[in-house]
């Protein structure tokens, strides 16, 4: 594996590059190793009566947690220990690329700001479990025939928007998709071992998002903490702040816009401003809107009353939006930083204000790392077209039509010879035996051969293009980022279960976090 530094994945307005130069501390509270020992030291002010119980949660939430990272996590406890997050949907088999690629920055940033501050440094996976867009989770994309992308996916259980930790986990379906991806690859020497791996963890697991944390943290040897915060035990833990949220939901709203204008110059995210940033568990999950009193699009309406005394006999009934989960992170754990992509970063940027508001900084905002993945086939066809990876990943591949026109242009003269052979082949016939069989048979003979070579060349043609389509897939299918569309999948099944392993090795030993990954 060659991991080196790359510049090429994202434009150089995204927030991927901005957020890591000095003048973006005008949207953030936090900024570099300076800000990352300020955020520390304000962490230590604040007080976090419920870790205990949260270390308890932990633990029983990560069974086979590496030891040396479970002594650390004792140290959570008291607040000795500080924490760096990521999250995301729990999609099959990791979920695209990104995923993984937070994962291991998570994993990087906690080591490196561990080093820094001195102090123990958990990461920390957040698995968005209460999210309830099954359409987000429930496939793999692979290629077609001809290298388009096609999603198989799991048929959901009935139209009801339920959190994904409410859902029951489909094990023949999903033991079906994962069969039905590897049929588009070749077999390797590594494909039992990736089905066997992927066939016990199926069997053991229970939930969408208990599959998605035993599948990754198997291929990082346990080494981080995956998180759940749709549990009824964290749910109690979190009456408190849900307390405040439904309490000072009016103001709250008000930092969301003040947030939304003092940013208007950065890349555009939607952030609802009508609604109140909580979900409710009636038949389906429910976002709330403010009114008189609190109401969802189905018609059902709660006094703030009605709503706390809810809120402290069914907890497990709340859940957060895009724009409080932050805000409940901050709450739960003593956070130094939070690693993701540029969407996230880009509302992230708009809730300063809400952490304000409750007398908080907001924690660093870190970009996850960005790759490509080549292997050695795609690079030796990209010498071949002289094309550099960035320019493929700018532009895409070029596919030619075939011309015809132009292999008959280029036969013009062997036709015109054909055509004087044949004439005097009709002329000599004619004279010596008084027929036309002869010149009629050469001039079919002729006319075949030029075909022919057209449907020869026309084969050559559609060979190339067909190699071309499967490089424009390799790197950006349907031309949307590689990392966006490819699962984890293909890439085991091709390199082997130790493919994370050296990734993080590599990767941990470089400064730069937009790479390109020869394998």
């Amino acid at each position: 594996m060659k991991v080196q530094p790359f510049h090429a994945l994202y434009d150089e307005k995204s927030l991927m590059h901005q957020a890591v130069q000095q003048d973006f501390s005008k949207y953030v509270d936090h900024i570099g190793s300076e800000g990352m020992q300020t955020r520390s030291r304000l962490l230590e002010e604040r007080q976090y009566t419920h870790l205990s119980p949260l270390v308890d949660e932990l633990i029983q939430q990560n069974p086979r947690l590496d030891s040396s990272l479970k002594k650390r996590l004792e140290l959570l406890r008291t607040g000795e220990a500080q924490v760096v997050i990521t999250g995301q949907q729990t999609g099959i088999f990791g979920g695209p690329l990104y995923a993984v690629y937070k994962l291991l920055t998570c994993l990087k940033v906690a080591r490196q700001t561990e080093q820094l501050l001195g102090r123990p440094v958990l990461p920390i996976f957040w698995l968005a479990t209460e999210d309830h867009d099954f359409d987000e989770i429930n496939h793999l994309i692979v290629p077609t025939h001809d290298f388009k992308t096609r999603k198989l996916s799991v048929t959901p259980p009935d139209s009801i928007t339920r959190s994904i930790s409410r859902l029951s986990f489909d094990k023949a379906a999903v033991k079906d998709i994962v069969r039905q991806a590897l049929c588009t690859e070749q077999e390797t020497r590594y494909t039992k071992e990736l089905l066997a791996l992927s066939d016990r963890l199926i069997e053991t697991s229970t939930t969408y998002g208990g599959f998605f944390s035993a599948f990754l943290g198997e291929l990082v040897d346990h080494d981080i903490i995956f998180f759940d915060a749709d549990t009824e035990a964290v749910r109690r833990l979190e009456i408190p702040f849900f307390e405040r949220l439904i309490q000072d939901n009016d103001e709250i709203r008000h930092a969301l816009s003040e947030g939304i204008r003092q940013t208007k110059d950065l890349p555009d995210t939607f952030l609802n401003e009508d609604a109140a940033h909580l979900f409710v568990e009636d038949i389906g999950r429910e976002l709330l809107y403010p009114d008189a009193d609190f109401t969802t699009k189905q018609g059902k309406t709660y006094t703030e009353l009605e709503l706390l005394a809810l809120l402290y006999t069914s907890p497990e009934r709340f859940s957060n939006s895009v724009v409080t989960r932050p805000l409940m992170q901050d709450y739960l754990f003593p956070t130094l930083a939070y690693i993701g992509g540029p969407g996230e970063l880009a509302y992230w940027t708009r809730l300063r204000p809400l952490f304000h508001h409750f007398d908080w900084t907001m924690p660093l905002l870190i970009p996850r790392m960005g790759a490509v993945l080549l292997q050695a086939r795609d690079d030796k066809r990209l010498n071949q077209h002289g094309l550099r990876v960035e320019e493929a990943l700018q532009n895409g591949i070029p596919l030619t039509a075939f011309d015809e026109t132009g292999i008959k242009r280029e036969l013009h003269t062997s036709s015109l010879l054909s055509d004087v052979l044949l004439e005097e082949i009709q002329r000599i016939e004619k004279q010596a035996l008084n027929t036309t069989g002869i010149a009629t048979k050469l001039n079919k003979q002729l006319q075949l051969t030029f075909e022919m070579i057209i449907d020869q060349k026309r084969r050559l043609h559609e060979q190339t293009n067909r190699s071309d389509r499967a490089l424009q897939y390799q790197l950006a299918p349907d031309n949307i980022p590689q990392e966006r569309m490819h699962s984890l999948l293909p890439w085991l099944n091709r390199y082997g279960l130790d493919l994370l392993r050296v990734l993080r090795v590599e990767y941990e030993q470089l400064e730069a976090e937009q790479l390109k990954i020869m394998i």
